[in-house]
């Protein structure tokens, strides 16, 4: 069988898959807390909630109305509301501009650093083509993780091959949960890929949602579990398989550190544009509170004051909305790609792990010892 058979075969077996995956992806989150927190357009998102908040408020004034003119009698206290927005609009400003030249000051750096630097780049870039049995691995990171998406798969399907190949019904069915997660989750990093836009982020998408360290984990638990009943051969498909998912973890952290300091230069450029309108625009509120300007009238218990106050709140809050937005996809990332290499953080099934280690330690000669 050729190669572009092999390629052709693979393609279907794992579109199969796509397409289980996506249904099954589709109940387990929500597209629009997907969306709000990650996916969505920090400045679309920010806007979504600065009308969700102009509407609230709107809508309250409508169900329990309030006589403005006797809220508002006393302008010290909206003045002072708008004073503070002001100042702290002003030092938000200051902030992430202070937190962005720290972030830059790292960048600036010494000839040797930034030697070494694009050395382990390119030390690293060679090893994975060595892994994949290519001399020149992808620039972009799209394609880049595709590659090695692609080795994982063929490498999972070569140890299942093998297994079958060898005849032990005991291998094979350990090594069946395992086969049957790297399938699902190279279907769902595919449809992530498709999904998505081919630059750093969406390629970070696919390193949220693929769990290497239980796969890792469970490659050890077959090399444990198996160690003088796997041939050569299938030793050297197991032990690329973690060289591959240890290169695959290494590049998820690499692109992160890459997202977060794109994320934080559009933070503070994003603050920038919305908080100078939004200063200019306060001090106009501040300064036009004592006047008279507005016609008396009402509807549907509305008066264009209050509505002029609401829009202003509103309009004050735009930089910090801006900043919550960004901040939650962050700590959303955050918390999604806390998994440090084999080491399982997140809350999960922990009774393999339990009965392992119960049974490799020696607690009875420990207990011995006490006696």
């Amino acid at each position: 069988m050729s190669g572009s058979d092999r390629d052709e075969g693979d393609d279907e077996q794992v579109g199969r898959i796509d397409r289980q995956v996506t249904s099954a992806r589709r109940d387990e989150e929500g597209r629009l807390t997907r969306w709000f927190l990650l996916t969505g357009r920090r400045m679309v998102v920010s806007a979504s909630l600065l009308v969700f908040i102009l509407a609230v408020l709107v809508g309250l004034s409508v169900l329990r109305p309030i006589d403005v003119r006797v809220l508002l009698a006393e302008t010290s206290t909206t003045e002072n509301l708008f004073n503070t927005l002001l100042s702290g609009t002003i030092l938000l400003v200051s902030i992430v501009v202070s937190i962005n030249s720290v972030v830059l000051s790292q960048e600036i750096t010494d000839i040797e650093s930034q030697r070494d630097r694009v050395d382990a780049s390119i030390k690293y870039r060679k090893r994975l083509g060595e892994l994949v049995e290519e001399e020149i691995t992808p620039a972009r990171p799209a394609e880049f993780l595709r590659v090695i998406l692609h080795v994982v798969f063929e490498r999972t399907q070569r140890l299942q091959n093998l297994a079958a190949e060898q005849g032990d019904e005991d291998l094979q069915h350990d090594i069946e949960p395992f086969v049957t997660d790297v399938f699902v989750q190279v279907g769902r990093a595919r449809t992530t890929l498709s999904d998505t836009r081919s630059g750093t982020f969406g390629v970070l998408l696919v390193g949220l949602n693929y769990d290497h360290s239980e796969q890792l984990r469970a490659l050890r638990m077959l090399d444990r579990t198996y160690r003088d009943d796997l041939t050569e051969e299938q030793r050297a498909v197991v032990d690329d398989l973690v060289e591959t998912l240890k290169y695959l973890a290494i590049g998820r952290e690499y692109f992160k550190s890459i997202y977060y300091k794109q994320e934080l230069a559009r933070l503070s450029s994003r603050i920038l544009y919305v908080s100078l309108p939004s200063i200019v625009f306060i001090s106009y509120v501040i300064l036009s509170l004592d006047t008279d300007l507005l016609p008396d009238v009402m509807m549907f218990t509305l008066t264009p004051l209050l509505l002029f106050v609401l829009l202003a709140y509103t309009v004050a809050l735009a930089p910090y909305i801006v900043l919550t937005s960004y901040i939650l996809r962050a700590s959303t990332i955050t918390l999604r790609t806390v998994a440090a290499g084999p080491f399982i953080l997140q809350s999960g099934p922990q009774d393999t792990d339990r009965e392992t280690i119960e049974h490799a330690l020696d607690w009875e000669a420990f207990e011995d010892e006490e006696e």
